[in-house]
Parts: structure tokens; sequence; C-alpha cells
């Protein structure tokens, strides 16, 4: 997938204004296309005829820009392989009762399919069917959504054969007056609960074996209550503990992202200028990436330590 085009014109003489006789074979060459995609591959297109280096340049622009979801090119991907015929839509209830949730007798006995988000009114960026405690009705999902940013609430990931369960959401709306939710603390405890062979909590349990996790950096938690968001009130969540990974968010790492790989095509570019004068000395792809400040393999190793 395209990430990025940029049209790179050849130099001009000024002695011409016809621009075939402007634009020679020759210094139509030293213009070009460059492509760079979203999985690091980078290409470069260069035509000997100027006028078709800027028909090529529109067609990408014209194929890469759409205007409409449904002029993308997944939409459009037909495969006659017999390895694509056999694939089949993917069905999130048979998904869940692969995991076991609804099984009687079983680890997911606990848990429920409910299908409230089925207009995507619920949350727009959630899939229409999702898996809740069995405890938990629809009516306190309505409520508890509005606690959480974008009314993603806590809804089942992943169920362990054990019983251990993965669970996803977005950050409360704490805000400057520590705001709570009963109904969100009613569904945290409940996901906690379905580990358990009654699916109930003990009272007098005081160990904090569950984890909320939360990716972010303590100071972006903090700051977020500003604007109306932040993070869980421990004091409300009986027996789990908090944990800050330290992840720092997407326009962080998209920039990282964007230096890194500016650094690496301006270390090609040097490297392939010097061996065409027939200099043998390195670019130094390392030395430039370095400089780049970047702090992308600082950016992996936090990811990979959460």
């Amino acid at each position: 997938m395209i990430h990025s085009a940029v049209l790179v014109r050849p130099p001009r003489r000024d002695s011409d204004d016809n621009i075939q006789a402007v634009y020679t074979e020759e210094r139509a060459l030293d213009g070009s296309i460059r492509i760079r995609c979203h999985h690091f591959l980078f290409v470069t297109l260069r035509c000997t005829d100027i006028r078709r280096l800027y028909d090529v340049f529109a067609t990408v622009k014209h194929l890469a820009c759409v205007g409409f979801l449904e002029q993308l090119y997944a939409f459009d991907y037909r495969s006659d392989t017999a390895d694509d015929a056999k694939a089949v839509e993917y069905d999130a209830h048979a998904e869940f009762r692969r995991m076991g949730v609804g099984v009687a007798g079983g680890v997911g006995q606990h848990w429920r399919v409910s299908e409230i988000n089925r207009e995507f009114q619920l949350c727009a960026t959630y899939p229409p069917v999702v898996a809740i405690p069995a405890r938990i009705s629809d009516t306190t999902l309505t409520y508890a959504a509005r606690y959480r940013s974008k009314a993603r609430l806590p809804v089942l990931s992943y169920l362990h054969p054990n019983g251990a369960s993965m669970t996803r959401s977005s950050q409360p709306m704490v805000g400057l007056k520590q705001a709570r939710s009963v109904q969100d603390e009613k569904l945290v405890e409940a996901i906690v609960a379905t580990s358990e062979p009654t699916g109930m909590v003990p009272r007098f349990r005081n160990e904090r074996n569950n984890i909320i996790i939360d990716a972010r950096p303590t100071t972006n938690a903090v700051v977020n209550r500003a604007i109306g968001a932040g993070s869980e009130n421990m004091d409300h969540y009986r027996q789990c503990r908090k944990v800050y990974l330290g992840i720092d968010n997407i326009h962080v790492m998209r920039d990282a992202l964007n230096r890194l790989a500016d650094a690496a095509v301006d270390a090609a570019d040097v490297s392939a200028t010097a061996s065409d004068l027939g200099n043998a000395e390195p670019a130094g792809m390392m030395a430039r990436i370095q400089s780049s400040r970047s702090s992308w393999l600082s950016h992996l190793q936090n990811i990979l330590v959460g």
C-alpha cells in the first residue's frame, strides 16, 4: 500500500520554451517519481519522456487518493486462486463459540454474546457483536459506554482455555472532578468474576491479581484529565491493580517512523551518488539514522517490554 508519492522534476533549460526541447532525454532521466510504501518498500520510477513521467504520476495520484471508501482496492480485488476461493467470511458468533463463550460447563460459561451494537449505534468503532459477562445486561452496557471515550466500553478480546480473559476499552472520562461510573465498575468487576467457578468475586479476597494495563505514559494519562478523560481510580475497582506501559501516542510513533524512513532514504541517495562518483567510502546509514533522533528503537523497546 502506498504511503506517499513525490514527483521530482528534472532541471530545466531556460533557452527554449518548448517542453520537449527543454526536457531532453538525458535531462528527463534526472526526474523521477519516488514512491514510499507502508512496509518500507521504496520505488523510484524514471522515464525518458517527461510527458509520460507526468502521466504516470497523475495516474498514481488518482488511484492512491480515493474520494469514497468503495474505491479502495480491497473492494475491487478478485482472485482466481484456489486457496482464496476456499476463504469464508468472518463469523463472530463462530469465533466466540470456538473460545467457549456461552458454552455451559466450560471456561466461557459466565460470558455471553450481545448484539447491542448491531447498528453501530452504541459504538461506531466496535463490531456489531461483542462478548460481555453474562450477568451484565444491555442496559448496564448503555450507561457504562457513556463513561468511556468514544463509547469503547470493556469487551472481550480473547478467552484462554484456563478461564483467564483479555478485554479492551478506551480511557475513562474521569476529568478533573474525578467522575466515576457505577455501571462501569460493575462491568469490570463482572469481567474479573468470569474466571471464578461461581462467576462471583469472593467478598473478602484482597489480592489484586487482575491487571488494568494503560499503554500510555503516566504523564499523558494525568494531562488528559484536563480534557475530561484520564485513567481509572483504583479505589473503585476491587481486586485490580494498574500498570502503565509508557508507550507514546500514535502521532509520536508516526513522526518517529517518518524520521527513520527519511534518514534511510537520504543515506541510500548519498550512497548511490558516491558510487556513481567512484567513491568507495560508505555513506554511513547508521550514523544518519542516529542523527535523525527518531527514537524509533526506543519506541520498539517500550512496546516489546510491555
